[in-house]
């Protein structure tokens, strides 16, 4: 007597679930037996165990199974109507069920070998099937759990034919690129121990790599800078390439909410964490300069003025072995001018604070010689010391009158004397002009330039306050 529907549904449930949970290898055959292709449009595909597995769940977690068996079984579900984007109760696919049981792989586990096998045949099912659904987050995923995981190449090429079918060749050359880029880096970084080569990251740059593309949060640019062993001139070239291609990039944070900058100004602490003695502050001095000149605001990298080291000093002029062109080497401010620093804030953030520039072509000992320095250095008012890598107003700007909102600090002369106190309106043919800040403090002001300084206040007599 023909099995109802639900009975049929239930009793493949059962023959699944008791595979699954007394470790027992499924059987084509038998499967075959309680599901024949006759009877599968009317089949209740809908059922669960207690645990709220699916049925195709249950059959590709199935490790006692031959690979080569499990493939045949998964695909003659599919085949009869088993949904391949079916999520169990806690949300994943059986496609994304495996990824997370590949991440517990070691590859000196003694069934590593046959674990891997398993994880493919389920893999090569679900992605050779048309109606699979997949989305950015698990396209990335399955490119990089082949590169990861699927060691023998013909395997690898199987699953990327099946997957340019699927999606497309130009997304899955693109991604295949990426995995390749983080391949490549992470080599550098705790393999060979190399500096980062330019035209090695502008061959995948060429081929669609992102520099988004991400491993447990850690973006291919993060990777850039946690390799303390690159030289600046590569590192400035290979920071143009990646943000010239992506400049939102430098904003991406990983699993700790830090973004590439954050890591590279915290140079010290990345090569202590490779072992090293002496720390490269590479990283800091090529990607800050590229972060300002290729990546909008809005990417909200972490540009900062950054805090002063014991070994620094400001020199008062570049360094001799610099090979900056003159004119890039010419500052908006001297030394006593007032500015607003854009400095780190303890939860992670950035806000601006008052100060004074004391210095310039600040240099740290353990800096390049070919590097002419960081523009200034900043006694803040509240008494932090901090300079400013480069002369951009993103990071450093001139202080003016604090009615004026941080975003509209950029000043003219003519700016400057509209923004003078009642009173202290500059006479006509007047230069400078002496004002009072809101402090009570007084600057001297050169309406010509828009420089101003601090200075004594006028004398009672003086009418226009010079």
């Amino acid at each position: 007597m023909a099995l109802s529907e639900s009975e049929s549904s239930l009793k493949l449930l059962r023959y699944l679930e008791d595979g699954y949970l007394a470790d027992c290898p499924l059987s084509l055959a038998a499967l075959q037996s309680i599901l024949p292709r006759t009877q599968a449009g009317s089949f209740a595909w809908d059922v669960r165990d207690d645990e709220g597995l699916p049925l195709l769940h249950l059959a590709a977690m199935n490790e006692a199974t031959p690979h080569a068996e499990l493939f045949e079984v998964l695909s003659y579900l599919i085949s009869c109507g088993a949904d391949p984007n079916v999520e169990d109760d806690e949300g994943d696919t059986a496609l994304q069920a495996i990824f997370a049981f590949a991440e517990d792989i070691k590859d000196d586990d003694e069934d590593a070998a046959d674990t891997r096998q398993m994880h493919l045949a389920v893999v090569r099912a679900l992605v050779g099937t048309p109606t699979l659904k997949l989305h950015d987050q698990d396209l990335c995923a399955l490119v990089s759990w082949v590169r990861r995981h699927v060691l023998i190449d013909e395997d690898r090429q199987q699953v990327l034919r099946s997957l340019t079918d699927l999606v497309g060749a130009k997304e899955v050359e693109s991604l295949w690129a990426s995995e390749e880029l983080l391949a490549y880096l992470q080599r550098c970084a705790y393999d060979e121990k190399c500096g980062i080569e330019a035209a090695q990251v502008r061959k995948f740059l060429d081929r669609g790599a992102s520099p988004s593309h991400k491993q447990n949060r850690a973006t291919a640019l993060l990777l850039v800078v946690l390799t303390p062993y690159s030289t600046l001139s590569e590192l400035q070239e290979v920071f143009r390439l990646m943000l010239s291609v992506d400049p939102m990039s430098a904003g991406e944070r990983d699993g700790f909410k830090l973004s590439p900058l954050n890591w590279a100004s915290d140079y010290s602490n990345v090569a202590m964490q490779h072992g090293l003695k002496k720390p490269n502050p590479a990283t800091l001095l090529a990607l800050l300069p590229a972060v300002l000149k290729y990546s909008p605001p809005e990417a909200d990298a972490g540009e900062a003025c950054l805090k002063v080291s014991d070994s620094g000093r400001s020199l008062a002029a570049p360094s001799s072995a610099s090979k900056v062109p003159a004119d890039q080497l010419r500052l908006r401010f001297l030394e006593g001018d007032r500015v607003v620093c854009r400095v780190e804030t303890p939860g992670g953030g950035c806000e601006w604070e008052e100060g004074v520039v004391i210095g310039t072509w600040y240099s740290e000992s353990c800096w390049p010689t070919e590097y002419p320095g960081a523009a200034y250095e900043v006694r803040l008012d509240l008494g932090l010391l901090v300079f400013a890598l480069v002369d951009d107003d993103r990071i450093i700007r001139r202080e003016v009158d604090k009615r004026t909102a941080p975003a509209t600090m950029k000043s003219s002369p003519q700016d400057a004397m509209e923004s003078l106190p009642t009173g202290h309106s500059a006479p006509s043919g007047s230069r400078f002009q002496k004002k009072q800040c809101e402090d009570g403090k007084w600057e001297l002001l050169d309406t010509k330039s828009g420089k101003a300084r601090p200075c004594s206040p006028p004398d009672s007599d003086d009418e226009s306050g010079t």
